[in-house]
C-alpha cells in the first residue's frame, strides 16, 4: 500500500496530477482542495520541474480493483477525509469531489449543522448532507479549531483512559500545538477553559467539541 509519494510533478490535468517518482509515473488524483493549494506549482518534462510530496489515500475494491490514489498535501486533509468517508453513501470518490474548501471551513459547517452549506459542495445532496451531519456533527470539531498557515505534523493516535485526566490534558494539547497550529500558552488556556466550564469531559473528541463550542459562542461585551 502506497502512503506517500514524493517525487517530479510532470503533468497536470484537470483534476490529477502525473507525479514521477524513481523513473515511474504516478496518476493522483486531488480533491479541488489540493488543486488549489498546488496552483502555481510548475509541471514540466524537463529537468527543472517542481518538486512535490503527497500523502496517498490508496483505493481498491472488488468491484473496482483498479487503484486509485487521491492525494492530499498534508497528514490533516487526510485524516478528515478518512472521517468524511465514514458517513453512509460517501464514499472515497465522492468524499474527495467534495473537499472543496478548506478543511477548517467544512468541520465548522458540519459542527454547526449547516446542511445548506454541505448541499453546496460538488456531490452533496439533501440526504448526504444530513448524513454527514448526522453522525459526524460531534466528531469533527478538533479539524475546525485547526489555524491558517498551520504546519500539521503527524501526532501518534493512543488510547486515553476514561479516569486518565492528565493524559486526555497531554493529547489534546499536543494536537491542538503540532497539528492546529496554537501556541502552547494559549493551547494550554483553551483546554482549562473547557474543562472548568464541562468537567465531565473523558474523551478527547468531547474534549475538542467542547473547545470548539467555546472558540464559536458570541463574546460577552465588556
Amino acid at each position: 500500500m502506497i502512503a506517500t509519494l514524493t517525487g517530479r510533478l510532470r503533468r497536470r490535468l484537470e483534476d490529477r496530477v502525473i507525479l514521477e517518482v524513481a523513473g515511474v509515473g504516478y496518476e493522483v488524483f486531488l480533491p479541488p482542495l489540493a488543486l488549489r493549494q498546488l496552483e502555481g506549482t510548475p509541471a514540466e518534462s524537463g529537468d527543472k520541474v517542481a518538486e512535490l510530496s503527497l500523502v496517498i489515500y490508496y483505493h481498491a475494491t472488488r468491484d473496482q480493483p483498479r487503484p486509485v490514489l487521491i492525494g492530499f498535501t498534508s497528514d490533516l486533509d487526510k485524516e478528515f477525509f478518512e472521517r468524511l468517508i465514514t458517513v453512509k453513501d460517501i464514499g472515497p470518490m465522492i468524499a474527495a469531489r467534495a473537499l472543496a474548501a478548506p478543511v477548517t471551513e467544512l468541520a465548522g459547517a458540519i459542527a454547526r449543522g449547516d446542511e445548506k452549506y454541505l448541499r453546496g459542495l460538488p456531490g452533496i445532496g439533501p440526504q448526504k448532507a444530513k448524513n454527514i451531519v448526522a453522525q459526524l456533527q460531534a466528531k469533527v470539531a478538533k479539524f475546525a479549531l485547526a489555524l491558517d498557515g498551520a504546519i500539521a505534523e503527524p501526532v501518534a493516535p493512543r488510547a486515553v483512559g476514561a479516569d486518565d485526566a492528565e493524559g486526555l490534558r497531554e493529547l489534546v494539547w499536543e494536537v491542538l500545538v503540532r497539528q492546529l497550529g496554537h501556541r502552547p500558552s494559549e493551547a494550554s488556556e483553551l483546554i482549562t477553559d473547557a474543562l472548568r466550564r464541562r468537567p465531565s469531559i473523558t474523551t478527547p473528541e468531547e474534549l475538542f467539541d467542547e473547545i470548539y463550542r467555546g472558540q464559536s459562542a458570541p463574546r460577552s461585551p465588556r
